[in-house]
């Protein structure tokens, strides 16, 4: 007695998944963008940087309400400038708390492994955390100045931005750029340290403590250092050329960096910090 057998081609082809998925830059940009927006932290952090760089344009311009006169350079690029400059040290710093999150939360949860096990290689884990990290804090940034710059011109019409000034543009984008390139700064060390707490420390600590201490100090040698300074020649790139020279002689530098030139310094920061956080992420284990 026989059986009659059929062909198992046609099930085995039905029961096998159509197509292996494949898990491009794209997936993990957008599997990065939703963690991020997950954590109830990031919306707070955004809301504070906006907050913070409002309140201090707000305070800015009530003080030269009360006691400036402005009536000699109404809309100049120094006017605004001191609308801004508080916001660019300590909204740089608030992104720089979400910046080392984005990172060292996954390590401290232990978050990681698995993260690392949908995406082997993990270069491309790296590379789109920072581009969300980069997108997030130049918006926020840009948000909190045309803010920051409407409020004030409220208060005070000789703070509204008059962009006849040659350096006016240069100094309204460059509030954000610097903003998001110190959170980058943060992100970088984040991923080589590992560690939110050290992580923040160290920025904070070396962005409002050492480098303020570094630029006080008279001494021969810190004249070749204080222009390499990450926070202090970045910010050059935000700053009229009349406080660029007016810091040359507070603190003596040996090299007198151009605005873009002094950003291109804080840009190497972050990627010479990224390089190694690179070859710690490729050579050790998580």
């Amino acid at each position: 007695m026989s059986t009659a057998t059929t062909p198992r081609t046609s099930h085995a082809q039905h029961s096998a998944p159509a197509s292996t998925a494949r898990l491009s830059a794209w997936h993990v940009l957008r599997s990065e963008w939703i963690k991020l927006w997950s954590l109830r932290s990031t919306l707070w952090t955004v809301g504070l940087t906006v907050a913070v760089l409002v309140l201090l344009a707000w305070a800015m311009a009530a003080g030269a309400a009360s006691f400036g006169d402005l009536s000699d350079a109404p809309g100049s690029a120094t006017t605004v400038y001191t609308v801004l400059a508080p916001g660019q040290i300590f909204g740089s710093l608030v992104l720089v708390v979400l910046a080392a999150l984005t990172v060292t939360g996954e390590y401290g949860t232990g978050q990681v492994r698995s993260t690392f096990t949908a995406v082997p290689s993990r270069l491309p884990v790296l590379w789109a955390k920072g581009a969300v990290v980069a997108l997030v804090a130049f918006v926020t940034a840009a948000v909190g100045t045309a803010l920051s710059l409407a409020l004030a011109g409220a208060i005070v019409p000789e703070m509204r931005p008059d962009w006849s000034d040659p350096e006016m543009l240069r100094i309204v984008l460059g509030t954000p750029l610097y903003i998001t390139t110190v959170a980058l700064l943060g992100y970088a060390l984040g991923a080589l340290m590992r560690n939110t707490a050290a992580t923040i420390a160290t920025v904070i600590g070396f962005v409002l403590v050492v480098e303020s201490v570094l630029n006080l100090i008279s001494w021969k040698p810190l004249e070749y250092v204080r222009p390499f300074l990450p926070s202090s020649a970045g910010a050059r790139v935000a700053t009229p050329q009349e406080f660029l020279e007016l810091t040359n002689q507070m603190a003596t530098q040996a090299v007198d960096l151009s605005p873009w030139a002094g950003y291109a310094v804080l840009v190497g920061w972050v990627v010479a910090i990224l390089a190694a956080a690179v070859v710690r992420l490729r050579t050790r284990d998580v």
